[in-house]
């Protein structure tokens, strides 16, 4: 901001003059004009989800990115450790057989309404000894045949259009569609690796800023081994270096919306960065941090360049950023700290009775499990009975309550539990949780409640996440949040 001329002998000593927007906690609005610079002047820096998503994209969608991210090719550059996570990442089933993997999902689960309708339907028969009546069973077989034609022919569409949007050629590098298309767009455009000795030493300090909760990346210390939840505080520093050098505005395209990297929209305003982040590269570097989500990008690059980028695209976007905060139903985060609580005062009791802390353990378990079990029926969710045991079932949720310690302890701790059910990871093929779960409905997510407590202090922690396999580190959580407590 410059100076107010000021006269006479004061102007010398007189400070700067400072106005509303001059604090670290302040902030603008972008405009319009603002988007123009950076797409003509600025550092557009990708996020890791950005190329990710590619893969994952409809056909529509996918050739709208790459032909806003082809007009801004003179300002895109990637962070080297995007580089490093996309190349970790790419080869997960989830990723490059996306749209199978969905397709199969939906298939499975419409082989069930098939299967469970037959089953009601004859059960129904003979409960009211109609089965012998030609008229009625006639009108039921009818009826049947028609809704499994219906459910055929809608697989059918679902397959055809896993074929339109899947990639061919992803098994090899050379023939991958997505790589070819980034080769051209980012060659020259991928920053610096750090060296050994760096990298050591970003880790550690991404380790003390997530102990003082500086952003980014302190949340995802909460869920990950710290060389792997160092990551967003590396692709930071790295962008805190090339901004120090070319001396420009930096547009950050992410659609990791978690809140250490974003100060959430309200009513009166739309999300933004982190107040420490713009404050922190302006000391550094002097210039201003911007940052967009993917659907925001391809709606300002459409504006700004008239693009013709369809709306649906935009829209499945959006749709995909909200998903990554609204992982769980609002009700069903409210409930989990209530139910907890109302299994450990029932162990405790049992504790108490008996005064055998192998007591506590067990009675816990149960209890927690009949808690959830009762609360998620009185919700309308159902309970789902795997080699004998009951499984709450709620909107798309097959809950699975966890203590995985009787002190506090991290949430990777309960990861690596589940790495060692029976032997095996929990999410293996050969599990036969994971196993009889397929059986019943493949479109089901296993969402753990993995807790902590003990017989005096109550529940400690508690963590809503949702697990996945990761091919180099066993059993990880694709999404975790963490709950309150209520107080003992």
């Amino acid at each position: 901001m410059p100076e107010i001329p000021i006269e006479g002998d004061l102007a010398e000593t007189a400070p700067l003059a400072r106005g509303i927007f001059d604090c670290d906690n302040a902030y603008r609005t972008p405009t319009r004009s603002d988007y123009e610079d950076l797409f003509s002047t600025g550092i557009i820096a990708l996020d890791t989800n950005v190329l990710i998503n590619l893969y994952r994209s409809n056909e529509r969608t996918r050739k709208d990115t790459l032909a806003v991210l082809s007009r801004l090719r003179d300002r895109l550059w990637i962070p080297h450790q995007v580089l490093t996570e996309f190349w970790r990442n790419r080869d997960n089933p989830s990723i490059r057989g996306h749209h199978h993997s969905k397709a199969k999902e939906v298939s499975g689960a419409l082989d069930k309404i098939a299967r469970s309708t037959k089953d009601a339907l004859d059960r129904w028969l003979r409960e009211v000894h109609l089965s012998s009546n030609r008229q009625v069973t006639q009108h039921v077989d009818t009826a049947r045949k028609s809704l499994e034609q219906s459910l055929a022919a809608l697989k059918e569409f679902i397959q055809e259009q896993a074929e339109r949007d899947a990639l061919e050629g992803t098994d090899s590098t050379h023939t991958d569609p997505v790589l070819i298309e980034l080769d051209v767009l980012l060659r020259g455009r991928v920053g610096d690796p750090f060296s050994k000795v760096e990298l050591d030493k970003e880790t550690v300090e991404a380790q003390r800023r997530a102990n003082e909760n500086i952003p980014p990346g302190y949340e995802d210390f909460r869920t990950k081994p710290p060389e792997r939840a160092a990551g967003d505080y590396i692709l930071w520093a790295q962008v805190l270096n090339e901004a120090e050098r070319r001396r420009c505005d930096v547009l950050l395209v992410t659609g990791d919306v978690k809140e250490d990297w974003w100060v959430p929209g309200t009513g009166y305003g739309p999300a933004r960065p982190r107040s420490e982040l713009c404050t922190e590269l302006r000391r550094r570097a002097g210039v201003e941090l911007f940052m967009l989500t993917p659907s925001q990008l391809l709606a300002r690059a459409d504006e700004i360049f008239g693009l013709k980028v369809d709306e649906r695209s935009v829209s499945d976007l959006a749709t995909t950023e909200q998903g990554a905060v609204h992982a769980f139903p609002e009700e069903l985060r409210q409930a989990v700290p209530v139910w907890l609580h109302r299994g450990h005062l029932r162990a405790r009791a049992a504790f108490e009775a008996a005064g055998s802390r192998e007591i506590y353990g067990h009675s816990v378990n149960e209890a927690v499990r009949d808690e959830f079990i009762t609360g998620i029926e009185s919700m309308g969710g159902i309970t789902h009975t795997l080699k004998g045991r009951g499984f709450p079932v709620y909107d798309g949720h097959l809950v699975y309550p966890m203590r995985y310690a009787r002190k506090p302890a991290p949430p990777e701790m309960a990861a690596r539990q589940l790495d060692r059910f029976r032997g095996r990871s929990l999410l293996d093929r050969e599990s036969t949780l994971r196993t009889d779960l397929e059986n019943l409905n493949p479109s089901l997510r296993l969402t753990v409640v993995a807790y902590t407590s003990d017989e005096s202090h109550g529940i400690h922690s508690i963590h809503l996440g949702i697990p996945t396999i990761d091919p180099t580190q066993g059993t990880v959580w694709e999404y975790i949040e963490e709950l309150p407590t209520l107080p003992e």
